[in-house]
């Protein structure tokens, strides 16, 4: 392997792959990853977040909402739950979940962690659209 590396993105529904990467950022439990060629065999958990791709002095991002990362020689995989790239994501529906996310945080009926969770997402799709937004 030299500077590059490939990389897969696979959720329950799709598979995105990538050939000469140069470096991605990943969610990690513990923090933000970042993983180049050459890279330590690992599998990490993930969590909600960003991913970032950088291929050939380009950034692609992608919203996650958790899974793992195997990192082996042959290149990366990531086993995504969920991965939006941000390029396809809409920001008023981003911003309509968080809103009916944040309004049921009062109502006692409600699942509070999975609330939370929600307003997560949410948070980081808005956030991710706008970095993208921010590097066209």
């Amino acid at each position: 392997m030299g500077k590059q590396f490939h990389l897969d993105i696979i959720t329950p529904t799709s598979i995105a792959s990538f050939d000469n990467v140069d470096y991605v950022r990943i969610p990690s439990l513990d923090g933000l990853l970042g993983i180049q060629a050459k890279h330590t065999q690992a599998i990490i958990g993930l969590e909600i977040g960003e991913v970032r791709i950088t291929q050939n002095g380009k950034n692609y991002f992608y919203a996650t909402s958790g899974g793992f990362a195997d990192i082996a020689n042959e290149g990366v995989q990531l086993l995504l739950e969920t991965a939006e790239e941000a390029s396809a994501m809409d920001v008023n529906r981003a911003q309509n979940a968080l809103d009916r996310s944040s309004s049921r945080l009062d109502d006692k009926t409600t699942n509070l962690s999975r609330t939370q969770e929600s307003i997560k997402r949410a948070n980081n799709r808005l956030r991710i659209i706008k970095r993208f937004n921010q590097n066209k």
